[in-house]
């Protein structure tokens, strides 16, 4: 039997991770979604982001609510730029 979704404890709270439709923003099917009021994250697994990326971005949301869009996008980026090059010297 396959799991359908994962739980993951964040801030305290127990979310659950799976595989859907995030929806679409401007008409554009989302690549993950975060739910705060079902602490729901739900990831596109058609994305052509990685799954890497897509989760670290939907759990900054889930992390930091307050934080907009702009601050998410930039951790995610920085995290992405550590990720690239920490695999660069190993």
């Amino acid at each position: 039997m396959t799991k359908k979704s994962v739980k993951l404890k964040i801030s305290g709270h127990n979310w659950t991770i799976r595989y859907g439709n995030p929806g679409k923003t401007n008409g554009i099917t989302d690549d993950g979604c975060c739910d705060y009021e079902k602490r729901l994250i739900t990831i596109n697994k058609n994305s052509q982001s990685s799954l890497l990326n897509v989760l670290t971005h939907e759990i900054i949301h889930a992390r930091l609510p307050d934080f907009n869009e702009e601050a998410v996008e930039e951790i995610g980026c920085l995290i992405d730029e550590a990720y690239v090059k920490i695999q660069e010297i190993f």
